[in-house]
């Protein structure tokens, strides 16, 4: 019995998932946050209002919201990483944050450098946008956040330099696991893991 309560309080403590909805997203718009010394993340959140509990209604607005966020992505890079040197820092206020979710001297200097580094590069950084999270608020609303981190940045940039044809056993990259939770009668969070992205 000490083996089986042991397990079911280790079970107990592994939520990867937080059912009820989408209270713990983040807010919808873009963020750049500077996380330190050539660190640094793109978020883009975008929303929208859903009264149906109809999965397959769902699931299409989750493809919608997907192509929304790639796209808002797509923007923020075009006008802001690419023209970064013509912002004043006022408009650059906007939407960099530091690590404390706080807009600091800093976390502007941070995208300073971010953008000096990929501002001939943008399509690497797009390569390496990844979903982070997605979530049902039950006949309410679903959320969906796409991001770039500098470690994805870095790898799509490693990748796109490398031959991949002459190897056969190469693994698509591109593919992705779903970890949200398919439960439209309680709504479903998958921003679990929204921290360690």
């Amino acid at each position: 019995s000490l083996m089986a309560g042991a397990s079911l309080l280790t079970a107990s403590n592994i939520s990867p998932v937080i059912a009820g909805g989408c209270d713990n997203a983040p807010d919808t718009g873009i963020v750049f946050k500077w996380t330190g010394p050539n660190t640094w993340k793109i978020l883009s959140t975008v929303r929208q209002s859903i009264t149906s509990t109809n999965e397959r209604k769902v699931e299409f607005a989750y493809k919608k919201l997907e192509l929304k966020a790639q796209r808002e992505l797509a923007r923020f890079v075009e006008v802001n990483v690419k023209n970064a040197n013509t912002l004043s820092e006022k408009e650059k206020a906007v939407f960099v944050v530091g690590a404390n979710d706080e807009m600091t001297e800093d976390s502007l200097e941070g995208f300073d450098e971010f953008a000096d580094e990929f501002a001939n590069s943008t399509e690497a950084l797009l390569v390496g946008s990844i979903e982070v999270g997605r979530c049902h608020s039950l006949g309410e609303e679903v959320r969906l956040s796409r991001g770039i981190n500098s470690e994805n940045a870095v790898g799509a940039k490693m990748m796109r330099n490398q031959n991949f044809r002459e190897n056969t056993n190469t693994i698509n990259s591109s593919s992705t696991t779903e970890t949200y939770r398919k439960d439209v009668n309680k709504g479903y969070s998958g921003y679990g893991n929204l921290d360690d992205f």
